[in-house]
């Protein structure tokens, strides 16, 4: 007997379900039944939060401050770090440097804050960037 597509996936979901429900098992003494509940929407929240804020918005703001930093620690390394030729000589040197390193920090730092602040409060604008709520 030839099972169809839909039939297979219907299996798959129900054998995920049944293998995840345990962990959303209600203790009504540890556990209110409102975290029970709010748990799904505030993982999913963190998630997306984590998602743009590590791919997107942290790795822009850091590679941006590190490009800085990198320039000047450079024209530092020339003589003078707010001459005017020593920032130009030090720009393709040490900007393009902390871009780079400034990015690769921000993934995983922009993940983790986002994720915390998207689990906190999901969905809200402080779980998308990067700067502290106010």
């Amino acid at each position: 007997m030839k099972k169809s597509t839909l039939f297979r996936v219907m299996c798959s979901a129900a054998l995920l379900a049944s293998a995840a429900s345990p962990v959303f098992a209600l203790d009504y003494e540890a556990k209110p039944v409102n975290w029970v509940i709010q748990s799904p929407v505030r993982l999913i929240g963190g998630l997306a939060g984590g998602i743009v804020s590590g791919a997107v918005a942290q790795p822009l703001a850091d590679g941006y401050h590190w490009s800085l930093k990198g320039t000047q620690h450079v024209a530092g390394k020339f003589g003078d770090e707010k001459g005017q030729a020593q920032l130009a000589a030090g720009a393709p040197i040490g900007g393009s440097v902390g871009l780079v390193l400034g990015a690769a920090h921000g993934v995983p730092y922009g993940f983790l804050g986002g994720f915390k602040r998207g689990y906190e409060k999901p969905f809200s604008r402080w779980s998308f960037i990067t700067m502290e709520e106010k």
